[in-house]
């Protein structure tokens, strides 16, 4: 018996299970911990995602126009089916009324943002101006995730929640490298269609609305000459990446061959610049201006008073050597707004839609043709008629509407000594291309173009690139006349461009252009 004993004291075999049992506690603890902890990690991924795509989703709204953060906040932070961004968490289990969702907790909006400075708010120069907002900060509510085997050292639930930062970058895309200064960021809304837009050059501080500068791409003033001789910026350009000039003379002599008139500088000053493969130099379909060309006849010491036959215009005044230009009694063009005429413009720059309909379809068209435009308008009354209206009804039956037709003629009569000395001047008009050849591909009008509406309140001469002023939208002008030196009817210089408000930019295709002439980039900042 006392041996059995002895042999029972001395046995080893059970000997690891009281060590088993002391550090099974141990070991469920940190198991548990290690499985609790990646559930933690993974929710806590989970709402730095959706923080991430929020802020990339508001930033998308941060336009600079007005009810910029409204936009911004409703993309991500109301419920319904407007969002942009809706995120779900699969590992909070906390019994949020939010359930699944991961909601915005809050939502900053900066003006400038320095990603050198740790701390969000030391880096974000916060704002409440639709205007100025560059930046968004997003910060996600708090979710908790319940542990399943770390209570047991007494740790039963992890929170967590996430923060992001984003910005946004506008780039601007296949316009011509123009720019005009709008007082309102919403422009062009539908009642500015139609309006008459003099669009003078800006310079040092005083950048008010409707003077025009350049935008610098990079190659100087060949690159903007070949783009307004072309079709524009070829592909995209970050605003921030692009400086700004005021314009110049050989901005609008590019412009003026779009309207068959040559002149100014080696590079706009040959119509054989015209590339018929391209378009590039060539003018529109329609022409039509307040310029002429002028005939002459004369004969003189003549034995008879009556005066040679008035000068016949010439199919192909080309051909001849003869040049366009203004003429010497008022010949009916595209007329500007009568307030800009009369320098009684309550918007200054910008006109009121009231330019001389009767008197231009007296003087190039007739009564019954009033009515034709109207109904290939779709509007009902003369006074709603557009001078883009009339010129695209123009183009729709151009052998007969923009036939070439003389004007004025004039006649002057001198008798000496017995004899007659006779000047009868004929001055034509060429409604159709007779320089430049229009046989190019389809393309955008090239009558009609788009420039970029800008805030520049904070130019001054030149601009930096991304400081001193913002892109707001491309819209389209339609140009009604070419730049020249007038004084009559009214005023002009030939820095100046005239035109009329179209619209918001639209592709060949008559679409949106909103994708084609300017893109919003979000990208996130940390």
């Amino acid at each position: 018996m006392w041996s059995s004993v002895h042999r029972l004291f001395r046995n080893d075999r059970a000997a690891i299970a009281p060590t088993v049992a002391l550090a099974l506690f141990g070991l469920i603890a940190v198991g548990g911990i290690a499985f609790d902890y990646s559930r933690l990690a993974a929710m806590d991924t989970e709402l730095q995602q959706a923080a991430d795509q929020a802020a990339l989703a508001a930033a998308t709204q941060l336009d600079r126009g007005d009810g910029a953060q409204d936009r911004a906040t409703a993309a991500i932070q109301n419920a319904g089916t407007n969002r942009l961004a809706a995120n779900i968490t699969r590992f909070a289990n906390d019994g949020n009324s939010d359930g699944p969702t991961v909601e915005i907790e809050s939502i900053t909006f900066c003006s400038a943002f320095d990603d050198t400075q740790a701390n969000n708010a030391d880096a974000c120069t916060e704002t409440n101006d639709d205007a100025n907002s560059q930046y968004v900060i997003v910060t996600t509510r708090v979710r908790t995730a319940d542990f399943a085997f770390t209570p047991i050292v007494a740790a039963f639930s992890g929170s967590s929640e996430a923060t992001a930062v984003a910005g946004v970058e506008a780039s601007i895309c296949n316009v011509a490298p123009l720019f005009v200064c709008t007082s309102d960021d919403n422009f062009p809304t539908d009642a500015d269609i139609g309006r008459g837009l003099l669009m003078k050059t800006g310079s040092g501080n005083s950048w008010a609305p409707g003077n025009y500068g350049l935008l610098d791409f990079g190659p100087g003033n060949p690159g903007v000459i070949d783009a307004l001789l072309g079709h524009g910026l070829n592909g995209c350009q970050a605003t921030s990446a692009t400086n700004t000039e005021p314009g110049n003379k050989n901005v609008t002599d590019a412009i003026n061959t779009r309207m068959d008139v040559y002149g100014g500088s080696p590079a706009t000053s040959d119509p054989s610049i015209c590339d018929t493969a391209t378009g590039t130099g060539c003018p529109a379909m329609s022409a039509r201006k307040d310029m002429v060309v002028t005939l002459s006849a004369s004969s003189n010491n003549d034995v008879s008073s009556i005066p040679p036959a008035a000068p016949n215009c010439p199919a192909n005044p080309k051909t001849a050597g003869l040049q366009f230009q203004l003429p010497t009694s008022p010949v009916e063009g595209f007329p500007r707004d009568s307030c800009h005429y009369s320098g009684t413009c309550a918007d200054g720059n910008f006109g009121d839609k009231a330019w001389d309909r009767a008197g231009y379809f007296t003087q190039n068209h007739t009564v019954a043709d009033e009515a034709a435009a109207l109904t290939f308008a779709g509007k009902a009354n003369l006074s709603d008629l557009t001078r883009y209206d009339v010129y695209r009804w123009e183009l729709s039956n151009a052998a007969t509407l923009l036939a070439p037709k003389r004007f004025v003629t004039t006649v002057s009569t001198q008798r000496k000594n017995g004899r007659w000395d006779h000047t009868v001047t004929s001055q034509c008009t060429y409604s159709q291309p007779v320089y430049g050849s229009t046989a190019y591909p389809a393309e955008k009008d090239r009558r009609v173009l788009p420039v970029l509406a800008a805030d520049c309140d904070a130019l001054n001469g030149k601009g930096n690139a991304g400081e001193d002023f913002h892109v707001i939208r491309a819209f389209d002008v339609f140009l009604t006349e070419p730049s020249e030196q007038r004084t009559y009817p009214g005023v002009t210089d030939n820095k100046e461009i005239y035109g009329e408000v179209v619209g918001p930019a639209e592709t060949v295709e008559g679409s949106s252009g909103l994708q084609y002439y300017s893109r919003i980039k979000p990208y996130l900042v940390r």
